[in-house]
């Protein structure tokens, strides 16, 4: 169980654990796409 965040995602089981992999999705993608940038200059 990825407990210990703060949000009581325990009580949302499955679609807890969807919108953190969503989120982690979303700044990882962000985080790619601005070193790419970086890179690019």
């Amino acid at each position: 169980m990825m407990g210990g965040y703060g949000f009581g995602m325990m009580g949302y089981g499955l679609l807890g654990w969807f919108i953190n992999l969503l989120v982690i999705g979303i700044v990882v993608y962000y985080s790619v796409k601005l070193a790419l940038k970086n890179n690019k200059e």
